[in-house]
C-alpha cells in the first residue's frame, strides 16, 4: 500500500513528463530497428570506433586518431565536436554496438529535447498542457526528422536538447535574481553547462546561436529590477564565461590551430539557399541538398510549427496587454530570431556571409532551420492567456494527434539497410588495409594539414626512409610507436602520421627534433648510424594542458554551485 501510494505521488507529479516520453516514442520508434539505416553522415559510426581506441590508449582528452587517411591519423577532435562521441562511448562501453550506440544518442536527442523544452516553458506559462504542446511542436518538425533519419547529423541533432537549456537557465536566473536581488548560483551553472555542453556538442550551432542568447540576456537585463541589475549580471555572466571557460579545451585549440589546416569546405554555401516556396511547403523528400530549388531535401518549417506561430501572433495582438512582461520579452525575442533566421536562409544575406567570420564553415545556409524550430515552439506562450480550459484542452488535443499522425510517416528512414558495425568499418576504416569501398571515398571530408602536398593513396609501412634500413616494432598501439632502427649511416626515417603539435620523438630515450616530410607532411626524424630505440608518441601541448586543467577546474566549481543549495 504505501508503495503503491508512493508510485502514484510520483506519477501524479510527474505526470506531463511522462507524457513527453510517451508522446515522443512514435519519433524514435524507428531507431529500435535491427541495424543502421541509409543516413547521409554515417562515418559518425567510424569515428566512435576511433574515440574508443583512444580512451582505451589513454588519450584524454582525445584529440590524434590513429586509423584515418590510409593510417595517418588525423587531428580529428581536436577539431570535431567530441560530446556527441563522449556520450556514444558510454554506451559502448557498457556493451552496446557503434551502431546502437549511436542509435540511442540520436534516440536522446529527440526524447531530451522533449523534456527540456516542457522543462523550460512551464516555467514560463501556467498551462502544463501547451507546455506539453510545445514540446510535442519541438520534437515533430521536419527538420528534426531530417537531421535524424536523413542526414545523420550526430551533432546538430544533440545540439537541440542544449538550447532549450540555455534558454531555461536565462529565465531562471531572471526570475530569481528579481524576487531576491542576489546572484542566482545554481542557475548560473545550469546555464553554464548548456553553453559548455552546446559547444562541445555542435560548434556551428553553437556560434549560430550565441548572438539571440547575448541578444535575450540583454533584452532580459533592460527590464530587470535596478536593484537586481548587478545580481542579473554576475549570474548570466557566470553563464556564459563558465560555458566558455568550461569548453575552452576544445574551442580554443580548435580555433587558433584552424590556420595549420588547409581552407576548404566540401559545399559552397551560395548552393544552399533554400527558397520561401521550399519553407512553407508541405514537401518531405529523402534526397540531397542541391544548386537551384529542385532539392531532394526538405526544408518545410512544419504545419505545428507555422500554425503554432499564426495562432500565437494572432492571440498576442489581441491579449498583448494582459502578457507579463517577461513573457512579452520572450515572445519580442522569438520575432526578432525567426525573422533574422528567415533572412540568414535567404540569398539577400549573401553580404553577411561574405563578411562575418566563420560563417562559411556554416556551409548550408539552411542549417538555420535549427533555430526557427526553436523559437517557432515558443509561440505557445501567449495562447496561454487565453483563459478557458476546454479550448486549450482541445486546442491541445488536436493539435498532439495531428503531430504524431501527420509526422508519423517522416519519422523514418528511407531505407532500413540493417548493416552492422563491420560494414562502417571497411568503408571509413583502411587499416590494416583500405577496401574498396574505402578508395572510393577518399576521406573528401577532411581537410588536409598545410604541409600535406598530396593526399597518401595507399597503406604504408610505419617507417619509411629514402636510405637502406631495418626496423622491428617493438610496440605499438596505433598512435605511440616503439622500434628498434638500424641504418648503414646518418639518415632521416619517417614516421608515417600526418604532423600536428603535439608529436614527440625519442632516440635512444632523448627527445629529438621532428621535421615535416615530404609529400604528406608526416614525422621525420634525423637517425644516427647504427642501430637506435625510436620512439613516436602523441602528448597534449603544454598550453592544451593549460586549458585541459581550466576546463577540469570549472567543471568542479559549477559542479559545487549546481549541488550546493546556497553559496555564501
Amino acid at each position: 500500500m504505501f508503495l503503491s501510494k508512493k508510485m502514484l505521488k510520483f506519477l501524479k507529479n510527474n505526470i506531463y513528463y511522462i507524457l513527453v516520453i510517451l508522446l515522443t516514442i512514435p519519433a524514435v520508434f524507428a531507431l529500435f530497428h535491427n541495424g543502421f539505416y541509409g543516413a547521409s553522415d554515417d562515418l559518425h559510426i567510424a569515428w566512435l570506433f576511433e574515440m574508443d581506441k583512444l580512451f582505451k590508449i589513454g588519450q584524454i582528452p582525445p584529440r590524434f586518431v590513429p586509423d584515418l587517411s590510409f593510417g595517418f591519423g588525423y587531428p580529428l577532435f581536436n577539431f570535431v565536436f567530441p560530446f556527441p562521441f563522449y556520450l556514444g562511448e558510454l554506451f559502448h562501453t557498457i556493451g552496446l554496438s557503434l551502431v546502437d550506440s549511436v542509435k540511442v544518442v540520436f534516440g536522446i536527442s529527440l526524447v531530451f529535447s522533449g523534456l527540456i523544452m516542457f522543462l523550460f516553458l512551464k516555467n514560463i506559462i501556467s498551462s502544463l498542457p501547451l507546455s506539453l504542446l510545445g514540446s510535442l511542436i519541438y520534437v515533430y518538425a521536419p527538420y528534426r526528422s531530417t537531421d535524424v533519419y536523413i542526414r545523420g547529423a550526430f551533432g546538430e541533432a544533440l545540439s537541440f536538447v542544449f538550447l532549450p537549456l540555455l534558454l531555461y537557465g536565462i529565465i531562471k536566473i531572471f526570475k530569481n535574481v528579481n524576487k531576491t536581488n542576489r546572484v542566482d548560483w545554481r542557475n548560473a551553472a545550469i546555464s553554464a553547462f548548456g553553453l559548455g555542453i552546446l559547444i562541445l556538442t555542435h560548434d556551428i550551432v553553437s556560434y549560430m546561436f550565441f548572438p539571440f542568447f547575448l541578444l535575450l540576456i540583454l533584452m532580459f537585463f533592460i527590464i530587470t529590477n535596478s536593484s537586481s541589475r548587478i545580481s542579473f549580471v554576475i549570474s548570466s555572466g557566470i553563464g556564459i564565461v563558465g560555458g566558455l571557460l568550461l569548453s575552452i579545451y576544445f574551442w580554443f585549440p580548435a580555433i587558433t590551430q584552424s590556420g595549420l589546416m588547409a581552407f576548404s569546405t566540401v559545399f559552397d554555401f551560395k548552393d544552399h539557399y533554400p527558397t520561401i516556396k521550399q519553407l512553407i511547403t508541405p514537401f518531405f523528400g529523402y534526397g540531397a541538398s542541391v544548386a537551384g530549388p529542385h532539392d531532394g531535401m526538405s526544408f518545410f518549417l512544419g504545419v505545428g510549427n507555422i500554425a503554432a506561430m499564426v495562432i500565437g501572433s494572432i492571440v498576442a495582438l489581441f491579449t498583448w496587454k494582459k502578457i507579463e512582461i517577461f513573457q512579452k520579452i520572450v515572445i519580442i525575442w522569438a520575432v526578432i530570431s525567426f525573422l533574422l533566421a528567415f533572412f540568414m536562409m535567404n540569398y539577400r544575406s549573401t553580404f553577411l556571409w561574405n563578411i562575418l567570420p566563420f560563417l562559411p564553415y556554416f556551409q548550408f545556409p539552411w542549417r538555420f532551420l535549427t533555430l526557427t524550430t526553436l523559437v517557432s515552439s515558443l509561440f505557445v506562450i501567449p495562447i496561454s492567456i487565453i483563459n478557458k480550459k476546454y479550448l486549450i484542452g482541445a486546442l491541445v488535443t488536436v493539435g498532439s494527434v495531428s503531430l504524431i499522425i501527420f509526422n508519423l510517416n517522416i519519422f523514418k528512414p528511407h531505407d532500413f539497410l540493417e548493416r552492422q558495425d563491420e560494414y562502417y568499418l571497411n568503408r571509413y576504416i583502411p587499416i590494416p588495409t583500405a577496401s574498396d569501398s574505402y578508395l572510393e571515398t577518399q576521406e573528401e571530408y577532411l581537410r588536409l594539414p598545410k604541409n600535406t602536398l598530396v593526399r597518401p593513396d595507399k597503406n604504408y609501412p610505419p617507417l619509411t626512409s629514402e636510405a637502406n634500413f631495418n626496423y622491428s616494432v617493438i610496440e605499438t598501439n596505433g598512435i605511440y610507436l616503439k622500434a628498434n632502427v638500424s641504418v648503414g649511416s646518418g639518415s632521416q626515417v619517417s614516421y608515417n602520421k600526418y604532423y600536428f603539435p603535439g608529436w614527440k620523438a625519442y632516440v635512444d630515450g632523448k627527445e629529438v627534433e621532428i621535421n615535416i616530410g615530404k609529400p604528406f607532411g608526416q614525422i621525420s626524424i634525423n637517425i644516427p648510424k647504427g642501430e637506435s630505440i625510436v620512439e613516436f608518441d602523441y602528448k597534449e601541448t603544454t598550453l592544451n594542458l593549460f586549458l585541459d586543467g581550466i576546463s577540469l577546474l570549472t567543471l568542479i566549481a559549477l559542479t559545487m554551485f549546481l549541488v550546493k543549495k546556497k553559496i555564501r
